[in-house]
């Protein structure tokens, strides 16, 4: 399993999730947004995934998001694609994704869904032996 990792240069919590991959061993492609973008069927597929839509992709505090938001909702999702691309400041990051499941910011809690089962298995039968 490899999932990919659409991440903003200056953010933080995109630098903790790309730490916290790596020290799990956890195989992961990174996008950084402003350079490389998100293609249409990645971005469907994101809102496809998440339980909100938009709301959980999309950063209500960035400037561009104020000046568009009564446009947004009239969008057509071909429209929105093209402005998320014009704009990809206004993506939350980072977006961890792995076509199965979405994860939009870093929590170490919610993030470990990315394990595989049978490394999350190992880890609780190793805890309760231990305990």
């Amino acid at each position: 399993m490899t999932v990919t990792v659409f991440t903003h240069t200056s953010c933080s919590s995109s630098r903790k999730t790309i730490d916290w991959l790596r020290e799990q061993n956890i195989p992961f492609i990174e996008k950084k947004l402003t350079d490389q973008g998100l293609s249409f069927g990645e971005f469907k597929e994101m809102l496809s995934l998440t339980e909100n839509g938009t709301t959980d992709l999309l950063s209500v505090q960035k400037s561009v998001y104020k000046q568009a938001a009564e446009k947004l909702d009239e969008m057509s999702i071909r429209e929105l694609y093209s402005f998320v691309a014009s704009n990809p400041q206004i993506l939350k990051s980072p977006i961890v994704f792995d076509h199965h499941r979405i994860q939009v910011g870093f929590s170490e809690k919610e993030i470990r869904t990315f394990i595989p089962r049978n490394d999350r298995i190992a880890e609780l039968k190793r805890l309760l032996h231990n305990a």
